[in-house]
């Protein structure tokens, strides 16, 4: 069985549109793949929603289920910046 190049050209581009999604997305402001795709210039929608649907799985991003006028709606936003975190490593000479 052959083993799949980590260099393949279309994972390479799905990885480049990803990054310009998480760079371009602004945080706390719930977007439509629509509205992304626009951001970022795309020109297809469905391939836009396959990467915003990796980042959400991927946890990079969050999604949300809404009722629009025809159907469904899936709406995005980056998660909001964690300040902190449980694991903060404290040396011995800080305090609180």
């Amino acid at each position: 069985m052959t083993e799949r190049a980590r260099n393949a050209p279309q994972g390479m581009r799905a990885r480049k549109i990803e990054d310009a999604i998480l760079e371009i997305m602004p945080r706390r402001e719930w977007l439509s793949c629509t509205s992304i795709s626009r951001l970022i210039r795309a020109n297809d929608t469905r391939k836009t929603r396959a990467r915003l649907d990796r980042l959400a799985r991927d946890g990079k991003i969050e999604r949300k289920r809404e009722q629009g006028t025809h159907g469904a709606v899936y709406l995005y936003r980056q998660l909001p910046a964690r300040s902190g975190g449980r694991f903060e490593h404290r040396g011995p000479g800080d305090q609180d």
